[in-house]
């Protein structure tokens, strides 16, 4: 017994000089410390811990109570369901935030209670917690909450939306009854929607209001990610509204609604496509927006190939994409080379004297990969491999 008391009194002597040095300010040394912390037995130092976490006059120590916690994962639980109780509603909140990190049943059930709690900010808390849990057996006291305050309420669609499933999205459709709930709503329903939700959504695009984008961007993000892509006829009433959007400032709203424009087949939406071809986040749309207009696109972008600046390589090789191989013949001395390698690549399925002519020149290029372009061109003439 005496030998027993001796190796508590060392640990806790080893523990209090981990937890001193766990105060350091530099996260990378409280990592590590906590992986030492780690090898003793919690309930030698939860008890620091939670006074750690009660002590709203140093950050320092909450994070570093926080993190602890964190790294402990289902050993804390017992502790921090306690915590919950706090009469402390910070405390609670970042209990709350803890428990949805654990994703156990206990921290669902705890969870589940703190929804009651009298602070809006602890019910906040515990919903997103909740929606990172991803249980469904959250999903309908979650829908309770809808006549809790604005931000409790939001707090809960988004958390259903992260949640998911045919339950979640049962109850999605009905939130969109509530006007002043939709804009979240969409992008509940966004995140969680199959292409069975679109046809809950189109009406809302129709309707003249500021949320009609925020329909479009669920739609446009749902097809996409499902891998269809609506009737281009389905755009036509809607393209005022997709060219309007291009100049949104919230990126994530124009780049849905440069998709839908792309997807539209619609010529008035070349300009903005030539111009994408510069920007990494909508140049794959651009370039397949070009490409739907078939020969309608050819006249614009030879012009803007003719241009200096912007994305010419990208340009050249849209324009051999339309099958526009003739037109590309007369930028075979053009001074950027990403150009001439595009040329070089796309004129060898001319099969022409003047394209032989232009390759011969090419593969004379003083850069290396115009030269390669020009040899595999030459090579394809020559009827050595297949064209």
């Amino acid at each position: 017994m005496t030998t027993k008391n001796a190796d508590i009194r060392s640990d806790m002597q080893e523990i209090q000089g981990i937890l001193d040095n766990l105060k350091n300010s530099n996260w990378w040394v409280r990592k590590n410390i906590i992986e030492n912390l780690l090898a003793y037995p919690e309930d030698y130092y939860l008890p620091v811990l939670e006074e750690w976490l009660r002590n709203g006059d140093d950050a320092l120590l909450r994070n570093a109570a926080m993190e602890a916690f964190r790294a402990l994962g289902g050993k804390a639980l017992k502790s921090l369901v306690s915590l919950l109780k706090d009469k402390d509603p910070d405390v609670r909140i970042f209990a709350a935030n803890m428990l949805g990190d654990i994703k156990d049943a206990i921290s669902l059930q705890a969870l589940l209670s703190a929804l009651n709690d009298p602070a809006d900010n602890v019910r906040i808390a515990s919903a997103e917690s909740l929606g990172k849990i991803r249980d469904e057996k959250a999903i309908e006291v979650l829908a309770g909450l809808m006549d809790d305050t604005t931000w409790v309420a939001m707090a809960a669609i988004e958390a259903i939306g992260e949640i998911g499933g045919d339950k979640a999205l049962s109850v999605l459709y009905r939130c969109l009854e509530k006007e002043e709930y939709r804009g979240m709503t969409f992008a509940a329903i966004e995140k969680a929607g199959n292409q069975h939700c679109i046809r809950h959504l189109t009406p809302f695009v129709d309707r003249e209001d500021d949320l009609r984008g925020l329909a479009l961007k669920a739609i446009v993000n749902i097809a996409d990610r499902e891998g269809i892509k609506p009737m281009p006829s389905y755009f036509m009433s809607l393209i005022p509204l997709l060219i309007d959007l291009q100049r949104s400032t919230q990126f994530e709203l124009k780049k849905a609604a440069f998709i839908a424009l792309s997807w539209s087949e619609d010529i008035r939406g070349l300009p903005y496509f030539i111009d994408a071809l510069d920007n990494e986040g909508l140049q794959e749309y651009a370039i397949k927006g070009l490409i739907s207009l078939g020969k309608k696109a050819v006249p614009d972008t030879i012009d803007a190939l003719r241009k200096p600046g912007g994305n010419r390589a990208v340009l050249a090789k849209a324009l051999s994409m339309l099958g526009e191989n003739n037109a590309l013949l007369r930028f075979a001395d053009d001074n950027d080379a990403e150009v001439r390698t595009e040329v070089a690549l796309a004129i060898g399925c001319l099969k022409t004297p003047k394209a032989k002519e232009a390759l011969l020149i090419l593969e004379q290029d003083p850069v290396e990969e115009v030269k390669a372009a020009a040899r595999l061109s030459l090579r394809k003439l020559d009827g050595n491999i297949v064209p």
